[in-house]
């Protein structure tokens, strides 16, 4: 075997973006965790191995870099013009905001350029983003993108990660909706997807390419900071399933080209292949660990009462399902570990109860290993409720008022844990908000959300089909949680989801007109006979 070929290789060095001249120099996190050398091999940070062939092998099919007709071609950077910033929320880049909330990655930007019923859309996020329309229009599958890139995020294989591992815990355990076939729009051959994180560093950037005819892998990635490419994808060895990568240097020997396996995210590899040893090497690790951070901190939420109803076993450390399954068994766990979050939850519910609620209790039977739990509704007078007698809409309300009210440490997420906790920021997909609510308990949820968002507890991207709760609930815009309302529809012509806020302040989608050569509201195409994705028909 050729052992040279593995070996990176040092290339020219290319003229870097520079940022405005108004703006300030990135910052580069401290570099004391940044080098492979400094993260143990069960990281949570996952990668997979350095490839033992060599870079494109002999005989093998390899795809050049894309040109006319090429298998991929990514729309350029500017192609997505960035939203502008929330009035709460500050310019990304800028000096961070008092209490080191801006010391947290968060996810500030959503681009769906091809993704099952969108079509080159952008979805801003604010500390408090509420989709609003009737079913069918989109507004799931938004939350699925994102969902997405957060497993993605996780290192693992991409059909893994996407269908799911049945058998293991944890928040690859069940499929994405729909599964990896399913995230691919109608007639297409890839999934592209992209976000923006605001972090310390200034706003990062990510863009990929998922191909899913032949081996499904990673057919083009660029991570980007502060406008300045540090990562982008080259040659692909579709038969091997590795592409080869070229990362920010910033030395004499210019940026340095390697080969990576292609079946898991690029920038999910990079922590454990990129050494740190230059200022260069040290920014590219730096804006790989915000945006990893600030992925992996999201957790999907769709309770499923029927679920819920169930004796579930008791956990002192049980961690919430997405579906609420567990529901009993975290309670037990919060009435344990932390009275004070046990009786705010508790009031949170009784002001959304129809009659009177005392309490809210764990029923239990069993002992040792075959301990058994269920949460019961205290009626006073009129009786205890078990979880298995309650409404559906009862239980979904409990379920997303313990989301909020606690923290990733009891939700079933994967978090970067060698970043400090105070360094993270929760990100929580609320499907179907109102369903099976009054609008009065949904209006309560909302005020509830909108109160911890406010205290950047909680970041919330929720989906309900009625907006005159949230209407109710929020009101005006205000403050550094600022709630956005966004309306999801779709385009009569051609079918496709389309954002749009309800406040005129910030276009929630851009479809490039007849002037930039493209005609409105059409976005990702395959050409006939060659397989490629064209962003531009």
């Amino acid at each position: 075997m050729n052992r040279e070929a593995v070996q990176p290789t040092s290339v020219a060095p290319t003229a870097p973006v520079a940022p405005p001249a108004d703006d300030p120099p990135p910052a580069v996190a401290p570099p004391a965790v940044r080098t492979a050398a400094a993260r143990p091999p069960a990281a949570p940070l996952r990668a997979a191995s350095p490839p033992a062939a060599a870079s494109p092998v002999a005989g093998s099919p390899v795809v050049s870099p894309p040109a006319v007709g090429s298998p991929v071609v990514l729309p350029p950077l500017a192609s997505h013009r960035s939203l502008p910033p929330h009035p709460g929320r500050a310019a990304a880049g800028s000096a961070p905001a008092t209490g080191g909330f801006a010391e947290r990655p968060t996810v500030e930007e959503l681009r769906l350029t091809s993704f099952k019923s969108y079509r080159r859309a952008t979805l801003g996020l604010s500390p408090l983003t509420v989709l609003y329309g009737p079913s069918g229009v989109g507004k799931s599958n938004a939350l699925d993108a994102l969902a997405v890139l957060s497993r993605l995020a996780l290192g693992e294989d991409i059909a893994d990660s996407l269908d799911g591992l049945p058998g293991t815990a944890g928040p690859l355990a069940a499929p994405v909706r729909g599964g990896l076939l399913g995230c691919v729009p109608h007639g297409r051959n890839a999934v592209i997807l992209g976000c923006t994180v605001r972090s310390v560093a200034g706003p990062v950037r990510l863009e990929v390419v998922v191909r899913t005819d032949g081996p499904v892998r990673i057919a083009r990635e660029r991570l980007t900071l502060d406008g300045q490419v540090l990562v982008e994808t080259g040659e692909q060895d579709v038969r091997n399933r590795r592409i080869n990568v070229t990362w920010h240097n910033d030395t004499r020997q210019g940026d340095i080209r390697a080969p990576f396996p292609s079946a898991s995210l690029i920038t999910s590899q990079l922590p454990l292949r990129v050494a740190g040893s230059s200022p260069g090497e040290r920014k590219v690790l730096a804006a790989s660990e915000h945006l990893l951070t600030a992925l992996r901190e999201v957790f999907p939420l769709h309770p499923v009462p029927a679920l819920m109803r169930d004796w579930t076993p008791a956990d002192p450390q049980a961690r919430l399902l997405g579906t609420a399954a567990n529901i009993s068994a975290l309670l037990g766990r919060l009435k344990n570990e932390c009275g004070r979050r046990y009786g705010h939850l508790l009031k949170v519910v009784q002001s959304a109860a129809p009659h009177p609620l005392l309490g809210l209790d764990v029923a239990r039977r069993g002992t040792g290993a075959e301990e058994r739990v269920l949460a019961v509704f205290d009626e006073g007078v009129l009786g205890r409720t078990g979880a298995d007698q309650a409404s559906d809409g009862m239980l979904r309300h409990l379920a997303f008022a313990a989301v909020l009210l606690t923290g990733a440490g009891v939700l079933d997420v994967d978090p970067a844990a060698e970043v400090p906790p105070a360094h993270r920021q929760l990100t929580v997909l609320a499907e179907d908000l109102g369903a099976g609510l009054g609008g009065e308990q949904t209006a309560s949820l909302l005020r509830l959300a909108r109160e911890v968002c406010g205290r950047r507890d909680v970041r919330l991207l929720a989906a309900l089909q009625d907006p005159a709760a949230a209407r109710e609930a929020l009101g005006e815009a205000g403050g550094p949680a600022g709630p956005d309302l966004v309306e999801c529809r779709r385009d009569p012509a051609t079918g496709h989801s389309v954002l749009r806020p309800e406040s005129a302040r910030v276009p929630a989608q851009f479809a490039r007109g007849p002037e930039d050569g493209e005609r409105p509201g059409e976005g990702a195409a395959t050409v006939a006979g060659t397989g490629a994705v064209d962003l531009g028909r």
